[in-house]
């Protein structure tokens, strides 16, 4: 054990240096005025709503196929599980007092660059050999460690862009909070309008529905953010077969997909710099260190506590619910570990949130990420608790 948690702390510190370095890029260019106001908003934008749907659209769709929702459907169920209690505990500490933003910093964590970082560490440094059963080679094991790390992400990202913008300010789009049915403007005015008291009753219930019925078209626009809209794209693409091997695979379609997949590969840098650019532009009030220490010790001990007891329960109560593979156990008990996504900080810009909590988000973020070698330790624990189940052999 002593040996995984030392290959977990050089691994997550690696991997946070990295982050801290590229922040750092950006604050300093930003000071310098290498980055202007206008330059800044101009790549916040950019980033938001062209560059990250596009690294969603050839992240996702490549996965989604009949094959690997029928194979490894149980990552799904798990992953929204987790999420869903994440939202719970954040809920909870809201109504305490808690600041709105932090909700989604409790629910979505990093769940694709730092989990295949991690695990490409281990490999190379041979952490990941306990995993390798079943005739497997360490590069085959590598490989489907990875596929279960991009669909429990394929979950992730769609709830993180479907709800974060609404969670991130706790508030009902406008269409579901409008008048009562009397001030509905579909609703014929009985002022103007003079129908006899017999034949009221056959209109009314008929205008109900067709407000009903704009209210939820008025909801599905306002909640198809670019980066959902590129998820959703990505999920319908990649589940009809013929698309799926002419835009993922090498047929007609591919030079489609490469050119998105090139434009998706500028979000990453780009958007840890430009969160860079925010510390120095965009000051915010102070981040309050009981609420940051609370952050952290869901992320990094109560989190993967409960995603490592999940699966243990599962593993020897009902074993046969997930496929005899320890490299699956290793990956869903780490998913739900780990600093905040930095993605959350688009998700900020989407939420149209002050200037201020627009900093703070981006000030909580880079904390997260200085402390993030902390992982290693959950990581340790995980690697234990599936050598004592001793799946996979």
């Amino acid at each position: 054990m002593a040996s995984d948690l030392f290959e977990g702390i050089i691994s997550s510190a690696k991997a946070s240096i990295s982050v801290i370095l590229v922040l750092a890029y950006g604050y300093g260019l930003r000071k310098l005025n290498f980055i202007s106001q206008e330059g800044e908003n101009d790549i916040t934008r950019l980033c938001a709503k062209f560059f990250l749907p596009a690294l969603l659209f050839t992240e996702i769709g490549p996965l989604t196929t009949a094959s690997n929702l029928r194979n490894y459907w149980p990552i799904i169920p798990l992953s929204l599980f987790f999420q869903g209690v994440a939202f719970a505990v954040a809920s909870l500490s809201a109504m305490a007092g808690m600041p709105q933003h932090y909700v989604p910093m409790f629910i979505f964590n990093n769940v694709t660059s730092l989990p295949l970082l991690l695990i490409n560490a281990l490999a190379a440094t041979g952490g990941l050999d306990p995993l390798v059963t079943g005739g497997r080679t360490l590069e085959s094991a590598l490989k489907i460690g990875r596929l279960y790390i991009l669909i429990n992400a394929l979950v992730g990202n769609l709830a993180r862009f479907a709800l974060g913008p609404y969670l991130m300010k706790a508030q009902t789009p406008k269409v579901w909070i409008q008048g009562d049915a009397e001030e509905d403007p579909l609703l014929p005015d009985s002022g103007n309008i003079a129908l006899p008291p017999d034949e009221q009753p056959k209109f009314k219930p008929k205008h109900r529905i067709i407000a009903s019925l704009k209210r939820a078209k008025d909801w599905i626009v306002s909640a198809m953010n670019p980066p959902l809209m590129g998820g959703i794209l990505a999920v319908c693409f990649g589940i009809i077969p013929w698309f799926h091997t002419e835009l993922f695979g090498a047929g007609v379609l591919s030079p489609i997909s490469d050119s998105i997949n090139n434009v998706g590969k500028l979000f990453s840098a780009m958007q840890m710099m430009i969160l860079g650019a925010h510390l120095y532009s965009k000051k915010g009030s102070n981040v309050q260190p009981l609420l940051l220490a609370w952050l952290f010790t869901y992320r990094f001990i109560l989190a993967p506590a409960l995603s490592i007891s999940v699966v243990y329960f599962i593993r020897t109560t009902w074993p046969n619910f997930l496929d005899n593979d320890p490299m699956l156990d290793f990956v869903i008990s780490i998913s739900n570990t780990g600093p905040s996504a930095l993605t959350l900080s688009a998700v900020a810009v989407m939420a149209d949130v002050p200037s201020d909590v627009e900093g703070q988000v981006s000030r909580i973020i880079s904390f997260c990420y200085a402390v993030s070698p902390f992982i290693a330790f959950p990581m340790a624990v995980a690697m234990r608790m599936v050598r004592q189940t001793g799946v996979g052999r």
